[in-house]
């Protein structure tokens, strides 16, 4: 390990002994670890002359161009905890700029109302638009007794079809397991060597609406994939010792973004029929009545609501100071969602460690977009697994692409 690997981690390993999560997985050495949990904690004054010295280093090292602009801004994250531990405060826009590298904005209501438009075609009947969309809600809704057999089902599904389109370490596996009291709906934890656990939230009823996408988002080609392909590439394969660890910082959207076009990566609509129709939904008590809609309703949501309403309601309760309550309602009219689950969207939103990360996830979505949408994407997304970039890096990315496809 190289003084800026060592000094990289050792940072954040302190952080996390301030700011518990910060660091969401270690897998590197656990000597280092064990050093940093034996002394007492360093003081945020002596955290800002580290993280200092380390900027330095990284500016100054021989790393290539891509690497050290990670690395930067990772240490941009980590400067930014270091000052709020501090005592200085951030609203919520400048924490999601200088841990993520983006700067939310509310989205056009216009696309919520093409949204709620585009769900009114699909769910026609009697009553109000909220009314048919929870009910079809609850028509693919799964039995908790059934939702383990249902996620693991649907998480080998996606291996199989992942491997056929992506290097995956040899050795790599996924275990699942259920919980409860968590201000999310599935949750990734990486445990190095190729294993993830994933847990299932039972909180809130799982409907198919959320599975489908889910399981890939946290498995195959989603978190676990990239995980594990960049600890097996860049870490085992080049010593590159900062992803020996997951923390706070810019690579999260990108990570999160992919996680939101994983599904789409592997499934065509027919092939997802099939699955659907023929084993998914026997499997998990589910009635096969119009599958071609269920995933109709799936990638409308994906683009119109998920990520991009949640996002808004952070926004009014902590910009514009909005009540929970009517942030509540705001979610339920425009996500089309029970008021269970807008609570917990808005759990989420006022969690202390997660507040800032809630625009992730359409952000992230967004931003891959130009690279995930054409005949490329699949060659883009091979990339995104094996290369570790920022927004920043993804934008510049970008541009060159567009302008490639426009000469």
């Amino acid at each position: 390990m190289d003084d800026i690997g060592r000094s990289y981690l050792t940072l954040a390993l302190h952080l996390n002994r301030h700011f518990e999560g910060f660091v969401d997985a270690y897998f590197g050495q656990e000597e280092l670890k064990a050093e940093v949990e034996a002394g007492q904690p360093r003081s945020p004054q002596d955290l800002a002359h580290d993280a200092s010295e380390l900027q330095a280093a990284i500016k100054a090292s021989d790393y290539d161009p891509q690497r050290k602009e990670y690395l930067l801004g990772q240490m941009r994250a980590m400067s930014a905890v270091v000052r709020k531990l501090s005592g200085e405060e951030f609203d919520l826009v400048q924490e999601a700029e200088l841990y993520f590298d983006i700067s939310p904005e509310m989205a056009d209501e216009s696309v919520l109302e093409d949204f709620r438009r585009t769900m009114d075609s699909l769910l026609p009947g009697k009553g109000s638009l909220g009314e048919r969309a929870v009910a079809w809600e609850k028509s693919v809704e799964i039995d908790e007794d059934r939702l383990l057999a249902a996620c693991e089902r649907t998480v080998r599904e996606a291996r199989t079809r992942t491997r056929a389109l992506f290097d995956l370490p040899p050795d790599e596996e996924v275990s699942l397991a259920l919980a409860e009291n968590q201000p999310w709906q599935a949750y990734n934890r990486y445990l190095g060597g190729g294993r993830s656990r994933i847990e299932v939230n039972t909180d809130v009823p799982m409907g198919m609406g959320d599975l489908v996408p889910a399981m890939p988002h946290e498995t195959y080609p989603g978190h676990h994939t990239d995980l594990a392909i960049k600890e097996h590439l860049l870490y085992r394969g080049e010593g590159r010792w900062e992803h020996s660890l997951l923390t706070t910082g810019p690579q999260a959207v990108v990570s999160e973004g992919m996680a939101m076009w994983a599904w789409e990566m592997i499934f065509e609509d027919d092939e997802l029929a099939d699955f659907l129709r023929e084993d998914l939904y026997p499997l998990a008590g589910v009635h096969v009545d119009n599958v071609e809609r269920d995933i109709a309703i799936m990638r409308v949501a994906s683009v119109g609501s998920v990520g991009v309403v949640d996002g808004n309601a952070a926004l009014l309760i902590h910009k514009d100071g909005w009540s929970l309550e009517e942030a509540r309602e705001y979610l339920v009219h425009y996500g089309l969602i029970t008021p269970e689950r807008a609570a917990k969207s808005i759990e989420f939103a006022m969690d202390p460690l997660w507040r800032a990360y809630t625009f992730n996830y359409g952000a992230g979505r967004q931003l891959l977009a130009p690279l995930l949408e054409g005949p490329d994407r699949r060659a883009n997304f091979a990339r995104l697994l094996s290369e570790p970039f920022t927004p920043s890096q993804v934008r510049q990315w970008v541009a060159e692409y567009e302008k490639g496809i426009e000469s």
